[in-house]
């Protein structure tokens, strides 16, 4: 997939430092993929989802853009109060929506359908960039995802923290402009390995929530025979693309 790879590199005013997005393909609607370890694009780990998948870039479906996210660098950083980690997330929304997007339009030529994507904890990061902003995101596809910021930030639960945890705000949401964006939304997969007690129990919660809100999803559970979450999620992953793209 090299001759279909490229890099947008940049100084982020809202990360204060330089970033790299990583995008492979030419055409198509945009998968914003979510790093799976580590908060940059992992040539050992990532690459398998883009191969797996390297037919629908070639052929101009979609484009896979990896974003960086912030779990180590933010959340992970004992050097740091809660407090500040809980503002360098919102600085971290405010890089993905003020400085990630336009890249990507201005790269597409126009705005584009974007579907974020994330498996295990980068899947927390996939669904809480869409359910904060369905009026900018198609969709998304979540893998063993969680939707409760306390993962992250143990006790400490400021306003941004509550906004940033999809299973305490969405239950309360009541504008008609965001149902409204949710409720058109064709592409919300909620997908989980039935034998992690954890991450059916996070899905289930936000699915009942979703019905709720009368927000359509799909919720699926896979029962695949493997010790490695990376083979579990990458099955997964190509199962969702080609019954649903």
């Amino acid at each position: 997939m090299e001759e279909f790879r490229k890099e947008i590199v940049f100084e982020s005013q809202n990360l204060e430092r330089e970033t790299k997005l990583t995008i492979f393909g030419s055409y198509g609607f945009i998968l914003l993929a979510f790093p799976l370890v580590g908060d940059e694009y992992d040539e050992q780990v990532d690459c398998r989802f883009v191969e797996g998948v390297s037919d629908y870039i070639k052929n101009g479906i979609f484009r896979i853009v990896y974003v960086p996210t912030i779990e180590n660098r933010i959340w992970k950083n004992g050097d740091k109060s809660l407090e500040e980690r809980s503002g360098l997330h919102f600085k971290y929304n405010s890089f993905l929506v003020d400085e990630v997007l336009p890249k990507i339009f201005k790269m597409a030529g126009s705005p584009t359908p974007i579907i974020t994507f994330g498996c295990g904890e980068s899947g927390y990061f996939a669904g809480n960039s869409f359910f904060r902003h369905p009026d900018l995101f198609y969709g998304t596809i979540l893998i063993d995802a969680f939707f409760d910021i306390r993962r992250l930030c143990g006790d400490y639960f400021d306003t941004n923290c509550y906004f940033n945890s999809p299973l305490d705000f969405l239950p309360k949401l009541e504008e008609e402009y965001w149902l409204i964006h949710l409720r058109t939304r064709k592409h919300i997969y909620l997908c989980v390995d039935e034998k992690d007690d954890f991450s059916v129990s996070q899905a289930t919660q936000l699915s009942q929530i979703l019905n709720n809100k009368s927000i359509k999803h799909t919720f699926e559970k896979y029962i695949i025979s493997s010790e490695s979450k990376f083979d579990i999620w990458s099955h997964i992953f190509f199962d969702i693309v080609k019954r649903y793209f």
